[in-house]
């Protein structure tokens, strides 16, 4: 009776942790982000860092298998993101335009209320690789990347971790010659939010969540100016919980 309890348990247990996982994309307010379209045969999920964001390359059909399939229109309705499989097209003014979003692992889009922009989030290698947050501006004439738009608020945040002091329960000399072994990682830079109509955008920058990086899964947010990403104001994780929406946050570690 005892093995059965337990196989009972280890199902539920299985269970809870699925649904967990399969977060799905939940309809957000036209003031903050536009809902992607549906076909009736496909779901599809949010990004991994913001519920202002949805994921471009994880749709599920509706008998379980992948179906990377996706319309994202704009706010505004006049401009629309088509995914198919790894190619991804913005239709714009009656053009369409080819990206190489198919090249960035884990993307995920988030248009501005204004229609003007969206951010793309990515990552170089995988969930342990280096994250990036991208800006573009969407025209009739086309896709216009602003360049190094998330360069000062990474370079900001990787200045104020070298100033923190060392981790107050580092009491034993052998911990803390453990702990300055390892490194200052190179900051990830996740979009997490529009503010202020579409004229600012929040940033969440963090340690990497890996065991030779100091301070792993410190994060500080920003709120940057659009299209510059001049910083505007920098937040503690727990004072940005307070202001921002925390689903669009990195959670707080401790």
């Amino acid at each position: 009776m005892d093995a059965v309890w337990k196989q009972f348990y280890s199902f539920q247990r299985y269970t809870t942790l699925l649904m967990a996982a399969l977060v799905l994309v939940q309809p957000l307010a036209t003031s903050q982000s536009s809902s992607p379209s549906f076909d009736g045969k496909s779901i599809v999920r949010r990004g991994a860092w913001s519920s202002q964001t949805v994921s471009l390359f994880n749709g599920i059909g509706a008998a379980g298998y992948d179906r990377n399939s996706l319309s994202l229109p704009s706010p505004d309705g006049r401009k629309i993101i088509e995914v198919e499989g790894e190619r991804v097209t913005v239709l714009a003014g009656g053009k369409r335009y080819a990206t190489k979003f198919g090249e960035k692992t884990n993307a995920e889009l988030g248009w501005a209320p204004d229609s003007h922009y969206f951010f793309l989030t990515w990552t170089d290698g995988g969930e342990t690789g280096t994250w990036h947050t991208q800006l573009y501006a969407v025209t009739n004439s086309g896709l216009r990347k602003h360049k190094r738009f998330e360069a000062a608020a990474r370079r900001d945040f990787a200045r104020s971790i070298r100033h923190l002091p060392l981790p107050a329960q580092l009491t034993e000399e052998f911990d803390r010659d453990f702990w300055l072994a390892k490194e200052y990682c190179l900051p990830n830079v996740v979009g997490s939010q529009w503010t202020n109509g579409s004229q600012e955008l929040v940033l969440s920058v963090l340690v990497p969540n890996v065991g030779i990086c100091r301070f792993a899964s410190e994060f500080n947010v920003y709120r940057v100016a659009v299209p510059t990403g001049k910083i505007l104001q920098r937040y503690s994780a727990r004072e940005a919980h307070q202001k921002f929406d925390p689903a669009n946050l990195p959670r707080i570690a401790n």
